[in-house]
C-alpha cells in the first residue's frame, strides 16, 4: 500500500470512527428515572407508575418490579425528555377469580389507595433532569388534605 492510499484509509477510519462516537450508545432520551416505590415504608411487589409530561406528549410508564423498583420507558424506548410530571401509580393484589365468560379474571384487590391512581389527585409531581434520576415514591394509606373522594348515588 502506498502512502496516499494509506492516508486516504487513514481518513476513512477516522471519518468512520467519529460517525460512530456522535452516534453514541444511548436512548432516543436524554434523561431516566427510575426508583423504588413504598407504601407507608414497605416495598410494593407489583403494579404501574405512569409519568405524565405536564408539557403533553406521550406518557412514560414503568412496571413495579417484586422488589418494589420501577424504570421508566417512554413506548418502547428506556428514559423519558427531561422537563416536569405529574406522576399516578396503581397497584392490585394478584386476581383469586376466575372469568364466567372465559375472558381475563378480574382485577384483584386494590393495594394503592385510590388518589395515587389519577394524576391530577396523586400528589406526586417531580421535575425529570436531563442524566439519571432516582425519584423513590414513598406512598401513603393516610389521606391528604381535602381529599373528598365522589360519593356513589
Amino acid at each position: 500500500m502506498n502512502v496516499e492510499n494509506l492516508a486516504r484509509c487513514s481518513m476513512y477510519l477516522l471519518s468512520l470512527g467519529l460517525l460512530v462516537a456522535s452516534s453514541g450508545c444511548g436512548g432516543v432520551y436524554d434523561s431516566s428515572a427510575r426508583g423504588i416505590v413504598s407504601l407507608d415504608g414497605k416495598s410494593l411487589p407489583r403494579g404501574a407508575v405512569t409519568f405524565h409530561p405536564v408539557s403533553g406528549g406521550p406518557a412514560a410508564y414503568s412496571m413495579i418490579r417484586e422488589d418494589g423498583s420501577y424504570a421508566i420507558r417512554t413506548g418502547r424506548e428506556d428514559g423519558l425528555p427531561a422537563g416536569e410530571y405529574e406522576v399516578s401509580v396503581s397497584a392490585n393484589e394478584p386476581s383469586v377469580a376466575q372469568s364466567s365468560n372465559g375472558g381475563p379474571p378480574p382485577p384483584g384487590k386494590l393495594i394503592t389507595p385510590a388518589w395515587y391512581r389519577m394524576k391530577e389527585t396523586s400528589g406526586l409531581k417531580f421535575t425529570v433532569k436531563p442524566g439519571k434520576n432516582e425519584i423513590n415514591l414513598d406512598l401513603s394509606t393516610k389521606p391528604p388534605a381535602g381529599w373528598n373522594p365522589a360519593k356513589k348515588s
